[in-house]
């Protein structure tokens, strides 16, 4: 389509070219010859003969062209358009002050430069400035009704259980490049990758059967990695982004962009536990020091036992001695309590 649509391009610009020379021959020519039709399909097939080596250069440049245009939503090209008509306009301005100066040079190479930087320099701000340009007419508070999915918050899986609890409202979107990234992951050769990246796959479709409101939706900015590229889609929707990555989450909040941290939501509707208090809890595993044995909370809350190794797979009265909060979660160290 893009091949034949430049082949005709070039064929009347040829023409074109043709009919200019036959207004402008002045040696002798055959009256049988000598006139606009064969002139312009002449002047046709000479010029795509000769330039048709280039066609394949065009071809490359307007399919790259293509792919960031579609990289971009339909606001940013808008914006960006009314940048460089901007630019161009402010070349007429400037052209109607070299006319009135009586230097050949300046008169027609001036314009020809401004249009091309003022145009360059408009498209850029209109491109780059979207948002802010946005927030200049919509000082209305924001209603954060998208989600965007990170990879960690799709592979850790909770947000499936909070989705199905119906906590989660309005479209959510899964980033193509999200997608790319755990695709990437369920192919990796280390087995410990690839399980998470498979069990991210599987939470994609759960997430999808779910609720019609599971999108994917295909962008890509170049140039930028996975976190950023989700935080300027997060400000191009106007989206909240939910994860469980705490340097995500840090980022984000300095661009200003909502967060909804899966972590956080688990902390606040956990068991409210304190130092002292006891509780009945499953042993499953041995702890990372001798002699230290596990357990789990319902809310998933690491429980680690001193000298409780020797109690896996039973369940035992325990009492909270400390408590350490880290960004991931919590962890509960106990002690056998007394019953």
């Amino acid at each position: 389509m893009l091949r034949g649509l430049l082949t005709l391009v070039y064929f009347l610009t040829g023409v074109t070219l043709g009919i200019w020379c036959f207004h402008s021959t002045d040696f002798p020519v055959p009256s049988a010859i000598h006139n606009v039709f064969f002139y312009g399909a002449i002047g046709g097939v000479l010029f795509l003969a000769l330039t048709f080596w280039t066609m394949p250069y065009f071809v490359r440049g307007l399919k790259k062209v293509e792919r960031k245009l579609l990289s971009r939503n339909i606001t940013e090209i808008f914006f960006a358009t009314i940048g460089m008509l901007l630019g161009l306009l402010f070349t007429v301005f400037i052209t109607l002050l070299t006319n009135m100066l009586d230097i050949p040079v300046v008169r027609e190479v001036i314009p020809l430069i401004s249009a091309v930087v003022l145009g360059y320099l408009g498209y850029q701000l209109g491109l780059k400035k979207t948002t802010e340009i946005l927030e200049l007419f919509n000082r209305a508070p924001k209603n954060l009704t998208k989600k965007l999915l990170d990879t960690s918050a799709i592979i850790d899986g909770r947000v499936l259980d909070v989705l199905k609890s119906g906590f989660l409202e309005g479209e959510i979107i899964i980033p193509q490049f999200v997608l790319d990234e755990l695709q990437l992951i369920a192919d990796s050769t280390d087995h410990l990758k690839r399980d998470k990246g498979q069990h991210g796959l599987d939470i994609l479709n759960a997430l999808q059967k779910q609720s019609d409101a599971v999108k994917v939706k295909t962008v890509k900015y170049d140039k930028l990695d996975v976190d950023q590229q989700l935080i300027e889609l997060a400000k191009e929707e106007n989206a909240a982004i939910i994860t469980t990555d705490y340097n995500l989450n840090r980022v984000a909040q300095v661009h200003k962009v909502t967060v909804l941290n899966v972590n956080e939501l688990t902390e606040a509707v956990q068991l409210n536990i304190h130092q002292g208090d006891t509780f009945e809890i499953l042993i499953t595993k041995s702890g990372k020091e001798d002699n230290q044995g596990v357990g789990y909370l319902t809310d998933g809350t690491m429980v680690v036992l001193d000298s409780g190794e020797s109690f896996i797979n039973e369940t035992v009265l325990v009492e909270v001695t400390s408590i350490l909060q880290t960004h991931s979660g919590r962890i509960i160290f106990t002690k056998l309590g007394e019953k």
